[in-house]
């Protein structure tokens, strides 16, 4: 049954990522010297991702996720689409795990232990602007998850999972990436 709904689940994500354009980057050269092998190329002017090196990323970092949480060990998610924001608060009040909105993340959290608490086993960042906490996590060795686009840099990024961070599709991975974190449920 739940082998029917991961593949169910699948085929809506493909479906939704296909239909909102979230494998279409900018249409700039100069942001893809660093990203080979997560591209195809240039159509009609933009970029496009390759969604398949992109859904086994995200299928992975699912695993990844399930594991920190069975394990017991505490995530940090960083960033998320603006409208899903006081969702996701909401949804983290009963939580171990940690939200907090990307415009509220101050660089140094991680490294300044004494000044922020903050010691989370795994983080994932939903990059759409501002700053970006890769060189932090690796000084820290924490592993990365990071939703990005084709404007971010991938240095130091365990899991990149390169999409259109404005198309519903991303937004749809990442609650279920959420998800997966805290309820005990297999969605």
């Amino acid at each position: 049954m739940v082998k029917v709904r991961q593949k169910f689940f699948e085929n809506i994500l493909l479906e939704e990522l296909l239909s909102s354009e979230g494998f279409l980057g900018s249409s700039s050269l100069e942001n893809l010297k660093d990203k080979k092998g997560f591209f195809l190329g240039l159509r009609k002017g933009f970029s496009v991702f390759d969604l398949e090196k992109s859904l086994t990323t995200y299928f992975n970092a699912i695993n990844l996720v399930k594991a920190f949480n069975e394990s017991s060990l505490q995530i940090l998610f960083i960033g998320c689409p603006s409208y899903l924001e006081k969702t996701l608060e909401e949804e983290f009040i009963n939580s171990r795990h940690l939200f907090v909105r990307g415009d509220s993340w101050v660089l140094g959290s991680l490294t300044n232990f004494s000044q922020s608490n903050l010691s989370p086993s795994l983080i994932v960042t939903f990059k759409e602007s501002g700053v970006f906490q890769s060189k932090e996590c690796f000084k820290e060795e924490i592993p990365l998850i990071s939703f990005v686009d084709d404007t971010s840099n991938l240095n130091f990024v365990d899991y990149p999972i390169l999409v259109n961070l404005k198309s519903k599709g991303a937004s749809l991975m990442y609650h279920n990436l959420i998800k997966q974190a805290i309820s005990k449920s297999d969605v």
